[in-house]
């Protein structure tokens, strides 16, 4: 008996559920999103990749660059990886560390997206490509090329981790108001639902807006980076976070559906019981009606 009572209470709750489920996905995924790039473990999450185009004519230059001090020796080869939360460098070469008195070594370093100037991998990775006379003066002007500063624009400038933020905030207490609406005998549930159709529909314009901005940056970056480089600089998409962008907001999406459907099959329940209300009274009166006719003709 318990067992039947017990798939009856999930059956009749089954859509709640169901976007208990969506919502805990949409959670998973933009938690990782955001987190993509914070430390090395999760750089594969990244919106953008750069490195340095072996096929380019000036790479002998880069590499004439970094040769000129052994600090520097290697720098051509490292890939540098964009999140929303940092910025990962990886196949940092074996001997920096030695010449830059690290104790510890890693082939790959992640910071946070704002404390980057102040890291010797932020110098170090300048490059002075040439001397350009100036035609006003005879001062000559250096072009410097710095790809980590590229990096760090993307993760600073370009796309913003704020929207992400406040949507995983609002996703988590829209997950805490259906698993209360989901609970029985618990009061205000009306108010709540109502509470739950504005919420949803406000997260999915608000990660809606986040998504295409994601998807506008990482796609900016990859036609303008190149050419604006002269083609020294390659990039790369993040296709695992624009799909997870893109899945995170389907899942929305489908909550938010889902809830506005409970809310009318309820509302319809309701009008369907008010319209019944009077028609048993009025059968009701008929057979009041009829009944005193009867004991009247007895």
């Amino acid at each position: 008996m318990v067992a039947i009572s017990m798939i009856w209470f999930f059956t009749k709750r089954m859509p709640r559920i169901f976007a208990l489920a969506f919502n805990l996905i949409s959670i998973f995924l933009l938690i990782f999103l955001l987190i993509g790039c914070y430390n090395p473990s999760n750089q594969s999450t990244f919106l953008v990749k750069y490195k340095f185009d072996d096929n380019s004519p000036f790479y002998t230059i880069i590499e004439k660059s970094y040769e000129k001090s052994n600090t520097t020796l290697g720098l051509e080869e490292v890939i540098i990886r964009s999140g929303y939360m940092g910025v990962c460098i990886d196949n940092i070469p074996s001997q920096y560390s030695s010449y830059n008195n690290m104790t510890t070594f890693s082939n790959s370093i992640c910071y946070a997206r704002k404390n980057l100037s102040s890291v010797p991998l932020y110098r170090d990775l300048e490059i002075q490509l040439s001397n350009i006379a100036s035609s006003s003066s005879k001062t000559q002007s250096s072009v410097v090329l710095n790809i980590l500063k590229l990096a760090q624009l993307t993760s600073v400038n370009v796309i913003h981790p704020y929207v992400l933020m406040a949507t995983v905030i609002l996703t988590i207490l829209m997950f805490l108001f259906i698993l209360y609406v989901t609970v029985p005998k618990l009061p205000f549930k009306l108010a709540v639902n109502k509470f739950l159709l504005l919420l949803s529909s406000t997260i999915v314009l608000t990660w809606g807006i986040g998504a295409m901005w994601t998807h506008v940056g990482i796609n900016a970056s990859y036609r303008l980076v190149p050419s604006s480089s002269m083609n020294i600089i390659t990039v790369k998409k993040g296709k695992k976070a624009a799909v997870m962008a893109w899945f995170s907001f389907a899942f929305l999406l489908l909550d938010s559906v889902v809830l506005w459907l409970i809310f009318l099959r309820d509302r319809k329940s309701l009008k369907d019981e008010i319209d019944n209300v009077p028609c048993a009274q009025n059968r009701y009166n008929n057979y009041s009606s009829d009944s005193s006719t009867l004991h009247s003709k007895v």
